[in-house]
């Protein structure tokens, strides 16, 4: 599949850059921090083991709790994983890949380097039924609530086998980047043994697969809908909506809220 920009993406695209270069102004790009990006990284981390930790500790009684706090993390994870397929981790290339490869790809079992392929054809190709591979095919019926078509493709089960296992869903990855993810988790899972125990390594893998099969698909559906369902394709502006970064909803539905299909300009 070819990586070139459909026709009503790059006249959008260039209808901004002629845009910027009117005003005179230069565009500043704020530079990328990588201590801050792993301090957004450590912080979710600790937050999901802190909810498996409570629920080895206190007991079922908090599993609910802890499954939406997981999952709501899972998906804070998920939007780094975007930001660092835009490369917006660090500065250095090799930095942010380092820190995508360990701490966030294999987790959501995914591989970066298919992501990145796959959402720079998202930008690319957006709205485009046969090339974007985000594409959501927009089903409403007459008297239908904005509920009925959300339910319609939270329960599509290509989209929560996606959810489910990533990358693993699909037939994209080679065996060699199938493995790799298997030995992150093998080793993952193997020091929590050893620090925690058996019990803790089970429980964590346990609530992981089960925030992600609930609460990370039920955010992640609704995120994607939000972005763009039921809009008409033909470009950037006609076929994307844009989410504020304020408020609850906000910290529940788009933790670290990302650049959206700004970033597709200077793609």
């Amino acid at each position: 599949m070819s990586l070139a920009t459909s026709s009503s993406v790059m006249a959008d695209q260039t209808t901004i850059h002629s845009a910027i270069a009117l005003t005179g102004a230069r565009w500043h790009i704020p530079r990328a921090s990588a201590w801050r990006s792993l301090l957004d990284i450590a912080l979710d981390w600790a937050i999901i083991c802190f909810a498996v930790w409570s629920d080895y500790r206190i007991g079922a009684w908090i599993t609910v709790v802890a499954i939406f706090v997981i999952g709501n993390r899972q998906r804070a994870l998920g939007n780094l994983l975007h930001e660092a397929s835009h490369k917006n981790l660090s500065a250095r290339r090799n930095v942010n890949d380092w820190m995508a490869r360990i701490f966030l790809a294999p987790a959501l079992f995914n591989d970066l380097t298919l992501y990145r392929l796959q959402h720079a054809r998202h930008h690319a190709w957006l709205g485009d039924p046969t090339h974007d591979p985000d594409y959501l095919s927009s089903v409403t019926h007459e008297g239908n609530h904005w509920f009925d078509a959300y339910g319609r493709v939270l329960n599509n089960p290509a989209i929560l086998a996606g959810s489910l296992f990533g990358h693993f869903a699909g037939r994209r990855l080679a065996h060699r980047q199938r493995l790799e993810i298997v030995l992150w988790w093998v080793s993952c899972e193997t020091l929590l043994d050893v620090i925690f125990g058996m019990r803790f390594a089970l429980l964590f893998f346990a609530l992981w697969m089960i925030a992600r099969g609930t609460v990370f698909h039920a955010i992640t559906t609704f995120r994607e809908m939000t972005d763009h369902y039921g809009l008409q394709p033909g470009g950037i502006f006609q076929y994307t909506r844009e989410v504020p970064d304020h408020g609850f909803a906000s910290i529940l539905l788009h933790p670290h809220h990302n650049g959206y299909h700004l970033g597709s300009v200077y793609i």
